[in-house]
């Protein structure tokens, strides 16, 4: 796993949402899968940062064994209204874009994702949060609290 140094140049294409976030990750290799929980650290249309504190070592040879692809549960990352939950989680899938390992100043293992082939219905639901936590963040206050 190599990290992609910084040229000094914006490479985002997507907003970030600062948010730390539950989420389950599906790391499947050599007819094994291992699932993991991380936070996110932020989240955007085209992928997302997570913060990994523990089993990071065995994380990252299992990371290198899948060839870097990632599932992440996006029921748990963003939740379906409970007028279309189902029984059986939805899976999305992302590749890892870069990482960087614990170190003493931070414990936590970084990973970069960028989201992979999404549905348009995964689409839908990960701009329609973000959309909403944004709006929420710059609402006016109600005029009965002046």
């Amino acid at each position: 796993m190599t990290l992609k140094s910084f040229s000094g140049k914006e490479r985002r294409a997507y907003v970030r949402l600062e948010r730390s976030l539950p989420v389950r990750i599906k790391i499947s290799a050599n007819q094994m899968s291992n699932t993991y929980t991380a936070t996110t650290k932020n989240i955007s249309q085209g992928g997302l940062c997570l913060e990994i504190y523990q089993d990071t070592q065995q994380l990252i040879e299992n990371l290198a064994a899948a060839d870097f692809k990632v599932g992440i549960d996006l029921d748990i990352l963003i939740p379906k209204p409970l007028s279309a939950a189902s029984a059986t989680p939805d899976w999305i899938s992302s590749r890892v874009d870069w990482s960087r390992k614990p170190t003493t100043k931070n414990p936590a293992m970084l990973i970069g994702l960028e989201f992979d082939d999404l549905t348009d219905e995964a689409r839908k639901r990960i701009h329609s949060y973000i959309v909403e936590q944004f709006v929420k963040r710059y609402e006016e206050p109600d005029s009965d609290s002046f």
